[in-house]
């Protein structure tokens, strides 16, 4: 055996040579394969300044397979990153149409070219394509995101909320935020055709938003035309709580609730009591100096309204100030007059508190940043008088 044994090993190394040897020949047969005449193609136009032309030779070239998905997607991507939507939605459609990709490939691929339609602004074709993924499992997080945006610009508050609906709940928060909005919307447009359809939608947008200012007001304007001030001051008296800052929105449909109560007195002490929490909302002093002119005169208003601006000092509150006491000083009070009217003309009343934009009209939406209930009501203080100084040289 010992004998055999000896005389095996020296056949078994030499079959493992010739094994060898006949595989690495195969593949240097293999690898001097020539290239494909496409890629030199593709290099031809790239000598003759054709990149266009070349890319697509070289996407071409490049087999869809599991390891190459991500090389089409990520190139795909910088395509539309740089504004080349067109070239990004070919390699997106290949992708889709190839059998060989998985479910989740599929998907993927599916979602981006939504995202290629999105960007070109093709809203109907993105539009199907987020729907049909919505019946994919799971869904993509994008695609209701993507749809909400999609129904936000064409103004369809229905399907908005109805997306809205569909985000994970993570951003619960920022969603009833929107759809809140989406229910103003809705009920703004319908309140002069269906009030009982637009109360209902309003009491919708409290529901998933609290603290959502425009339900209340809107809800009060509904109450104040079909005659029911008791109502509107219940939903105005809310305004406080959920955000101060618009009080000055609410007050003048507050002082229209009293004088059909008859109980301008009562709002009388209530703004008193509001300056106490607030002492700072000037539009609130200068309608209480309104109320004690109409109730006390004049010279009783100026006084009052003497004494709190030098404590609270305002712009506005300056302005009043002179025109109680436009008597004195004839030659004088028109020019500071003119002076102070510019100023406050010129000032922006509602600021974006994300963006920082500012006017003279309150946006829900703001033109700026987008976003919802961003916008806040400033008042022009003393202490931004160098602003607008600046503004009417």
């Amino acid at each position: 055996m010992l004998e055999w044994l000896f005389f095996l090993l020296p056949v078994a190394a030499m079959s493992g040579w010739f094994a060898a040897r006949r595989h690495y020949k195969k593949r240097r047969r293999h690898n001097d394969t020539p290239f494909n005449p496409d890629y030199f193609k593709g290099l031809n136009y790239l000598l003759n300044e054709q990149p266009d032309k070349a890319i697509d030779v070289f996407i071409g070239l490049l087999e869809v397979n599991s390891e190459t998905v991500e090389t089409h997607l990520a190139l795909a991507n910088l395509f539309r990153r740089r504004g080349e939507t067109d070239r990004a939605i070919r390699i997106h459609q290949n992708l889709i149409a190839r059998p060989t990709l998985s479910s989740s490939e599929r998907t993927h691929a599916l979602l981006e070219l939504g995202m290629d339609y999105m960007h070109a602004g093709v809203l109907d074709r993105a539009e199907h394509i987020f729907l049909e993924l919505l019946q994919h499992s799971p869904v993509p997080y994008q695609a209701p995101e993507q749809l909400l945006r999609i129904y936000q610009q064409q103004k369809n508050w229905a399907r908005a909320i109805e997306m809205a609906e569909k985000i994970p709940g993570n951003r619960r928060k920022q969603v009833g935020t929107l759809i809140a909005q989406f229910y103003c919307e809705l009920a703004e447009k319908n309140a002069e055709k269906d009030r009982h359809g637009s109360l209902a939608m309003l009491k919708q947008a409290l529901y998933h938003d609290e603290a959502c200012v425009r339900a209340s007001i809107l809800t009060a304007r509904i109450h104040l035309a079909s005659g029911h001030p008791r109502k509107a001051l219940k939903n105005l008296l809310m305004v406080e709580k959920q955000n101060p800052a618009f009080l000055s929105e609410a007050l003048p449909l507050l002082l229209e609730c009293h004088q059909q109560l008859e109980s301008i007195d009562t709002f009388q002490n209530w703004l008193r009591q509001l300056l106490q929490r607030h002492p700072h909302l000037t539009s609130a002093r200068l309608m209480l100096a309104k109320l004690i002119e109409q109730s006390q005169g004049r010279n009783s208003a100026q006084e009052y309204l003497y004494q709190e601006l030098h404590q609270y000092p305002s712009v506005e509150g300056l302005y009043q100030l002179m025109r109680l006491d436009e008597n004195n000083a004839p030659a004088l009070i028109p020019l500071i007059q003119k002076i102070t009217d510019n100023m406050i003309s010129r000032g922006d009343r509602y600021t974006c508190k994300n963006c920082g934009f500012s006017g003279k009209t309150l946006h829900w939406h703001c033109p700026g940043c987008g976003k919802w209930a961003t916008v806040r009501p400033t008042e022009v203080h003393l202490s931004a008088l160098e602003k607008l100084l600046d503004r009417t040289t």
